[in-house]
């Protein structure tokens, strides 16, 4: 069995705290003894700024953020070109004894305007 979910149109973020990405949410049915591979794929983001701008993805489970994140920054404190970075998470849930709500988070690094124009997925396989 396997869920999906995709964002539509451009995101952006700016906050330093992790907040929901719009349309990146699943439920993942109940179940004993069987884990949820959970993936966060973001093909291009970029972020811009003059600190060494990044960003930081994870996975909210009911509520609760996984401490399995991914993130990236660049290597200049202020780069002459904003290039995209390649971001995935996969992150194993156990099923419980009920639903689980399974939400994306990001979070901009050091103020910087964390940006996707194109679509970003989230995925679990059982």
């Amino acid at each position: 069995m396997a869920l999906y979910a995709q964002t539509a149109g451009t995101l952006s973020t700016n906050s330093g705290s992790f907040t929901p990405m719009k349309g990146l949410s699943l439920t993942i049915p109940e179940g004993v003894g069987t884990v949820a591979m959970i993936t966060l794929n973001v093909p291009n983001p970029y972020a811009t700024g003059n600190e060494n701008p990044g960003g930081t993805f994870g996975v909210t489970v009911n509520g609760a953020v996984s401490p399995v994140v991914a993130c990236f920054t660049y290597n200049e404190a202020a780069p002459s070109s904003f290039g995209r970075v390649p971001t995935t998470l996969v992150v194993g849930i156990p099923l419980a004894n009920a639903a689980q709500s399974i939400q994306a988070v990001w979070a901009s690094v050091r103020g910087s305007n964390l940006i996707i124009d194109s679509p970003a997925t989230l995925s679990a396989v059982f």
